[in-house]
């Protein structure tokens, strides 16, 4: 009969696997702490709330759920609706995707045994919309709250119900079986099925039914745990843009675009990683934009991506109608795997900022016919045949040259800086709204440096060379004018934090003093221009 035997332990967890359930007849007990747990009702039924709420902490195949509707009920009986299904709106109707009796709104119910003494507290319906739903259907889920009649009672179970007909209807991200209950009664917490057949295959531990039941328990137990402890999240996504809509045009994009991108890619990079990280970055960014300019976005906003690399991302928002540019020092393999009209649009160039080539704004007003503020610039070069040279630039000759971007953008443009290693501190002072999200961590001058984080409490937390340089490119925007906000972006990467601007008084009068100021108070640009058209002779960095 396979792996199991009555009574066993798995990761400190007894194994039940009889009928012998205490919610009833209907129900198999699986698995059991099997001793009492430290944490009260209050902790698990908080646990499992944010259980019910975030389902794809269970399983990384789901990714997210929207809540349909949600009741609350008394201990009389009186019911508060806290959202009525009736107003909800059907966030998957704009992508087509697999779904299973989704148009079933009501909740459902099943048996328990009345000497238990539980009753409804709380009725949700879920909609649990798994990650790749081409592949996965959508379905539809009850979730009931139960605990005792009196209000300081220790009991609590909480049931999941699929609105699904037949065991075969049941999608691969939850257990094949009618219902889940997972109770704490007596101070023991165990995890209970209801099967669709005579339940044979719940007495065998190899099965992977089984195996869910155990990481239930096991994920239940933790976060109670958590909770008691006084438990709080690290990092809070979602605070610039909706989930929602985020995700919902994340799966809209990687349907499009993942396949061409990783059966093409031309790096050596790995292309899972860094396609899939794109996709989210620009999904992100199409709903910032709608968000800040509008549903018709697209007439009223230009990108230019600062240190593009691959160009993937440039790609995918062009392909969506977003006009833009993509600027590397280096041209790179993968530009050529995009349509004609694309490649047209990434610019092997080097940038220098234009206020270390115009004359400062005080001199313009004075002289108002000078263009470019007379530096002079050499830069040692390297050549395979003839011996290295030193070759002179003036800020003339670099304000001409094809090679090299000044960062002058019109007023509708808005600077990404995705990973842009040397450029990223840099974005802020160039004078359009902007997006960064640090990578590595450079000075005004190019050279690597360390930053500290400047508050000492947050300091505490975490002073490591990735948060110091976050903490510092909030600075610098929020020192020439910005009005800063900070997203976790839900990318496969551990340098994740976008720093957003797109609010500044001070638009239209770049480069102010304050931008001078913050350069000088950095260390000054120094070897900037040099380093940067040093970048031209290197092979590019992959990140």
């Amino acid at each position: 009969m396979g792996g199991g035997s009555m009574g066993t332990q798995r990761g400190g967890f007894k194994f039940d696997g009889n009928r012998r359930s205490l919610l009833g007849d209907d129900w198999y007990g699986m698995y059991s702490t099997g001793e009492p747990v430290t944490f009260r009702r209050e902790h698990f039924e908080t646990a499992m709330m944010n259980l019910i709420r975030e389902p794809n902490i269970n399983s990384s195949v789901i990714l997210r759920a929207d809540i349909l509707s949600e009741v609350d009920v008394s201990s009389d009986g009186e019911k508060v609706i806290v959202k009525d299904k009736e107003s909800c709106k059907l966030e998957i109707e704009d992508f087509e995707a697999k779904r299973i009796n989704i148009d079933d709104l009501e909740v459902r119910e099943v048996t328990i045994a009345a000497e238990m003494g539980l009753f409804i507290r709380k009725k949700v319906v879920r909609r649990i919309i798994p990650r790749n739903p081409y592949k996965d259907a959508i379905i539809n889920q009850s979730c009931l709250v139960l605990k005792n009649a009196e209000e300081d009672g220790s009991d609590c179970l909480v049931i999941y119900i699929p609105h699904i007909n037949a065991e075969d209807e049941c999608p691969f991200y939850i257990p094949r079986v009618k219902a889940v209950g997972i109770l704490l009664h007596g101070g023991i917490l165990s995890v209970h099925y209801v099967p669709f057949d005579n339940g044979e295959i719940l007495r065998d531990e190899s099965e992977r039914v089984v195996r869910t039941a155990w990481r239930l328990l096991q994920t239940a137990f933790k976060h109670s745990t958590g909770v008691i402890q006084g438990y709080k999240k690290r990092v809070n996504h979602d605070q610039v843009v909706d989930k929602v809509n985020f995700q919902n045009q994340y799966i809209n994009l990687k349907k499009k675009y993942s396949k061409f991108l990783v059966d093409n890619w031309a790096e050596s990079t790995d292309p899972k990683k860094h396609v899939f990280e794109d996709i989210a970055i620009a999904a992100f960014l199409i709903e910032l934009w709608r968000k800040i300019k509008g549903p018709d976005f697209k007439d009223k906003i230009q990108f230019r991506d600062l240190g593009c690399g691959n160009g993937v991302l440039c790609y995918i928002l062009i392909s969506e109608g977003v006009t833009g540019i993509g600027i590397d020092a280096r041209h790179r393999k993968s530009w050529a795997i995009y349509p004609p009209e694309i490649q047209a649009c990434l610019k092997e160039q080097v940038i220098i900022p234009s206020l270390l080539l115009r004359p400062h704004p005080e001199v313009k007003k004075r002289a108002p016919h000078l263009q470019h503020n007379g530096g002079l610039f050499p830069v040692k070069v390297a050549h395979e045949v003839i011996a290295p040279a030193t070759v002179l630039y003036t800020s003339e000759d670099l304000l001409r040259s094809p090679q090299v971007n000044i960062a002058e953008f019109s007023s509708e443009t808005f600077i990404i800086g995705n990973h842009s290693d040397e450029l990223t501190c840099w974005i802020p002072l160039l004078g359009n709204p902007f997006m960064v999200i640090p990578c590595c961590s450079h000075d005004f001058s190019g050279r690597r440096v360390r930053f500290n984080v400047r508050d000492p409490q947050a300091r505490q937390a975490s002073n490591s060379t990735y948060a110091g340089l976050v903490d510092h490119v909030n600075y610098i925007a929020n020192r020439v004018g910005w009005k800063v906000e900070k997203e976790m972006l839900r990318i496969p990467s551990t340098r994740n934090a976008a720093l957003i601007g797109y609010e500044n008084e001070h638009l239209g009068q770049f480069p102010t003093q304050d931008v001078y100021d913050m350069v000088l108070e950095d260390g000054g640009p120094d070897g900037w221009i040099q380093n940067t058209m040093a970048l031209m002779k290197r092979s590019p960095r992959n990140h």
